[in-house]
């Protein structure tokens, strides 16, 4: 039986249909019995959706280096 550990560090392979059948049933029947796995899904689940639909954007090489600059002088 998977513990709730198990399904936080296992959300993106179940998302990504990355589990063997039997780990995605045993995935789901743990989801089955608690509640708060449940919840922690759903909200995961649609995080990832959200960030699917961002639009993709690029920064300039002096967006970069500005950025980069300002880790440095932080560090």
């Amino acid at each position: 039986m998977l513990k709730c550990k198990d399904i936080v560090d296992q959300a993106s392979d179940y998302l990504e249909h990355e589990m063997t059948f039997g780990r995605r049933l045993q995935y789901r029947t743990h989801l089955f019995i608690c509640r708060h796995c449940r919840r922690f899904s759903r909200q995961f689940s649609a995080g990832v959706v959200m960030t699917r639909q961002l639009p993709k954007s690029t920064a300039s090489k002096h967006q970069i280096d500005a950025i980069l600059g300002r880790i440095d002088e932080l560090g």
